[in-house]
């Protein structure tokens, strides 16, 4: 309803209506309303695809986020700190689609070119035409992920009391690195890379391989952070994102977790919930653990219902 489509990855709108008792035409509806900033009513109808209506106007997924923005991380989400680079791609791509309606746009058009290069490249075919179409789009996306990790840093200082030591984000171009721009940079990384990609028979230089380098201190924050400490520092990472979201649109963004207290001791679980009351949004959060908080409604669920 949010205009994201589904959570988890490669997974097909058609298996999200696939309910008890479902019609021959397997469609499914949702409606909602939300209040705060703005008072509306959406409607979501997901058969083959997904229509989204915004107060009884019918409008499309990129408007939808921001006029509704909402972050959701699920528990494989939550693996920022140690986790590999495509959760911290990941956090760079949310933020981005939110607070730049441009960004999901390019960002699926490089994808999209990015797929016709891996193919000429496994057909031993030349890729020089897409190298041609991915440099001006993989360049923005790269000058782009740069500012949105520079305000997420900078929005860190926020939740200082969450983290367990201060953390240093370095933004690290995928094959790149050669030249500070980051137009020439790509040229000059896809013509010595050439005969590697030929080799590997995939596209080695781009967004897709790159990286946010996490650190505490000198070293690097997997190295030194407990798994309690890591799931900190990654809500924070998760709460600055917030902050930056709600800085570029003016509306506070609705969070979304899955298993927010795995992993915390009783003074983490304090911080976090302390951490999730200031920011003032509206926060849904499931656990399994009997954590509970004077300011948090809880709803618990046994046999199916809730109660």
């Amino acid at each position: 309803m949010s205009g994201w489509g589904p959570l988890e990855k490669n997974t097909k709108i058609s298996t999200i209506v696939k309910w008890k008792g479902a019609d021959r035409e397997e469609r499914a509806s949702l409606w909602g309303r939300v209040s705060g900033e703005e008072e509306a009513d959406i409607f979501a109808s997901i058969n083959v695809r997904c229509s989204l209506k915004f107060c009884d106007t019918v409008t499309d997924a990129t408007a939808m986020r921001g006029r509704m923005p909402v972050m959701s991380w699920l528990s494989g989400h939550m693996s920022l700190i140690r986790g590999g680079a495509s959760s911290r791609r990941a956090l760079l791509d949310r933020v981005g689609a939110l607070v730049s309606p441009s960004y999901a746009m390019r960002l699926h058009d490089y994808r999209r070119i990015l797929r016709q290069k891996a193919v000429l490249l496994r057909r031993s075919r030349d890729a020089r035409i897409a190298n041609r179409a991915m440099i001006p789009l993989g360049s923005w996306i790269w000058t782009a992920r740069e500012e949105i990790l520079r305000l997420i840093s900078g929005a860190m200082n926020e939740f200082a009391d969450l983290l367990p030591c201060p953390l240093g984000l370095f933004y690290e171009r995928g094959g790149g690195g050669l030249d500070g721009n980051p137009s020439a940079d790509f040229k000059k990384s896809i013509e010595i890379r050439t005969s590697a990609e030929q080799a590997a028979r995939v596209p080695l230089v781009g967004p897709q391989r790159d990286d946010v380098k996490i650190t505490c201190g000198a070293r690097s924050a997997s190295d030194t952070l407990s798994r309690g400490q890591s799931r900190r520092a990654a809500s924070a990472l998760i709460l600055a994102s917030a902050l930056v979201v709600e800085r570029r649109l003016g509306r506070k963004p609705v969070l979304v977790f899955d298993e927010l207290t795995s992993e915390l001791d009783g003074d983490g679980k304090s911080l976090t919930a302390g951490a999730l009351l200031e920011t003032g949004c509206q926060v849904f959060a499931t656990t399994t653990d009997p954590f509970l908080h004077d300011e948090i409604g809880i709803y618990k669920l046994y046999d199916g219902r809730f109660l």
